[in-house]
């Protein structure tokens, strides 16, 4: 019966300093290095259509640095685009995600939200994934992959 307590107490220890990932959960926190993330997915809320690679109607990309300043990349028809910030980590009470808000210092015609201002919201879900919100106002679902770390 020793035997077998301890193997339980050693098999809990074990578990309790398991980080989420090695269970096939991902962390939902940002983390500061520097980072670039590429649209990957363009969702239309009201055709409920999905594109995807060179069929999406941009290609974009963010550089995030460790120093808080980001860089948007798009690109429509050969034309490139380039806008820059700064961005911040965001938590809301009653809520487990965190959230990227972005303040365009240029270029802010590319700042994909809801009201038209220097403002961008992104959702981090996993430590490879983020999603812009800005289909909450019938924008397009934008879903970003991490391509460098």
């Amino acid at each position: 019966m020793g035997k077998f307590a301890a193997f339980t107490l050693v098999l809990l220890l074990l578990i309790s300093c398991s980080s989420e990932d090695d269970f096939g959960l991902e962390s939902t926190q940002f983390v500061f290095s520097e980072q670039k993330w590429e649209l990957v997915k363009m969702t239309e809320s009201w055709a409920n259509t999905e594109t995807t690679g060179s069929d999406m109607a941009w290609q974009e990309y963010y550089i995030f640095t460790p120093e808080g300043t980001f860089l948007k990349s798009r690109t429509v028809d050969e034309v490139n685009t380039i806008a820059e910030g700064t961005f911040e980590v965001m938590e809301f009470e009653d809520d487990d995600a965190h959230y990227l808000e972005l303040t365009f210092t240029t270029g802010n015609g590319l700042a994909a939200n809801c009201t038209g201002d220097d403002k961008e919201l992104l959702m981090y879900r996993t430590s490879s994934m983020i999603s812009s919100l800005w289909m909450a106002c019938d924008g397009p679902g934008l879903d970003y992959v991490l391509s460098k770390n």
